[in-house]
């Protein structure tokens, strides 16, 4: 059996802007198996979060394939792709994306929350609270549960983000520039975090553009001008 997670195969996306055709990817390829964390290295405009919101069914390719466990994620039906959206991945953004009125609990449960229809929610609702809090002890922000995102460091609220990303327990993390908001100290414990995460066998695709991030990788891809090359290994 192969242990491939996820292949996206001859990716191309382009956008217009007025009269223009912006080609973001060209025909981009890559593949990560369970439990392996890749980062995709790349300069700012070289395609990274259009590659991740491709891998991650948000957004569809103008050509390509992305399979996910052998199924062609693109040949699903709407409701398909949205339940792999939900449930077999977590997103964790450079900026958060918490909702301001809600508090660190409350967000994490958001997650959740979009998974079940307003019945079933009532029966799930004190085991998810449950599940909630204890990421959020997982990450260190137990006594934090109650505050706004208006009441916490951005480290704290990319930590919220990071438990939000894992309630459904997705069997792969996405992480858009995850410390790109953040000094180097917090940054390093935001990417320790995601190596402890790593290490107990989730699997995680991060796209950056800071070489030392990436080097916390166990592959390295390089991504420019829509383009991908390798960018060598750095640790297993």
């Amino acid at each position: 059996m192969s242990n491939e997670m996820l292949r996206a195969k001859g990716l191309h996306k382009s956008y217009k802007m007025g009269r223009s055709v912006v080609r973001v990817l060209r025909g981009v390829s890559l593949s990560a198996k369970r439990g392996e964390f890749l980062a995709v290295m790349g300069a700012s405009g070289s395609g990274k979060s259009t590659l991740l919101h491709l891998l991650g069914a948000l957004d569809l390719p103008n050509r390509g394939t992305v399979e996910y466990e052998n199924r062609d994620l693109f040949g699903l039906p709407r409701s398909a792709r949205r339940a792999y959206c939900n449930r077999d991945v977590g997103f964790v953004f450079q900026f958060y994306h918490l909702l301001p009125e809600l508090n660190a609990l409350e967000n994490v449960l958001i997650a959740r929350l979009i998974t079940h229809s307003a019945g079933s929610w009532m029966g799930a609702r004190r085991q998810s609270r449950a599940d909630a809090g204890e990421l959020l002890e997982r990450v260190g922000l137990k006594d934090r549960a109650r505050h706004r995102p208006s009441e916490l460091s951005g480290g704290e609220r990319q930590r919220v983000a990071i438990a939000r990303a894992l309630v459904n327990r997705p069997a792969l993390l996405l992480a858009d520039e995850p410390t790109g908001n953040l000094d180097a100290k917090i940054g390093g414990e935001i990417m320790g975090l995601l190596t402890e995460l790593n290490e107990a066998g989730q699997t995680i695709i991060m796209v950056t553009h800071d070489a030392q991030v990436a080097s916390r990788a166990h592959r390295r891809l390089q991504l420019s001008d829509g383009v991908m090359s390798e960018g060598g290994t750095d640790r297993r």
